[in-house]
């Protein structure tokens, strides 16, 4: 192997790794605020009790934004790899490609996800914590693992080497 396709292979490696320590940090970040919303929940109940005369107003509009942000996300993020997929750019760039749409995906999961947990924290109703679970578990289903990486944008035998 020559030092190029070495320093290459590194570097895709780092890459992939990078996307991932990103991807943990992100969901970490909303299941630990998941878990505090409810253990605060328990204790000391929901902070706004008069809410309940717009609570199901507040159910479905809430429940309609989580899904027009995740068909957002999910298109953006399949037009993204298509395009990493398609492009004729070395695999650190591919990579970087995926890695943009990746993180593009979890904001705008993140985003209505909170927003459901803080609407929780407020009014003590669990539907808010369905809504964010569910996104949380689409942004689960789209982890940056290896073979999902190589599956997604159809590498090549030199390129799953590379990821090696």
């Amino acid at each position: 192997m020559s030092s190029s396709s070495a320093a290459s292979s590194a570097s895709a490696k780092e890459s992939l790794k990078a996307t991932l320590i990103i991807f943990s940090g992100i969901v970490t970040g909303v299941f630990v605020f998941m878990l505090v919303a409810i253990f605060t929940n328990q204790a000391k109940g929901p902070l706004v009790t008069d809410l309940s005369k717009y609570e199901a107003n507040i159910i479905w509009g809430v429940g309609i934004f989580c899904l027009a942000c995740l068909v957002i996300a999910r298109r953006m993020l399949w037009k993204g790899i298509t395009a990493a997929k398609n492009s004729l750019n070395p695999l650190h760039d591919k990579l970087t490609q995926y890695r943009s749409s990746l993180i593009r995906y979890l904001v705008l999961c993140e985003v209505p996800a909170l927003l459901s947990i803080i609407l929780f924290i407020l009014t003590g109703n669990f539907v808010f914590q369905v809504f964010a679970a569910v996104l949380l578990g689409f942004m689960l289903a789209a982890a940056p693992i290896r073979s999902r990486v190589v599956a997604a944008l159809e590498l090549d035998g030199s390129g799953q080497g590379e990821l090696d």
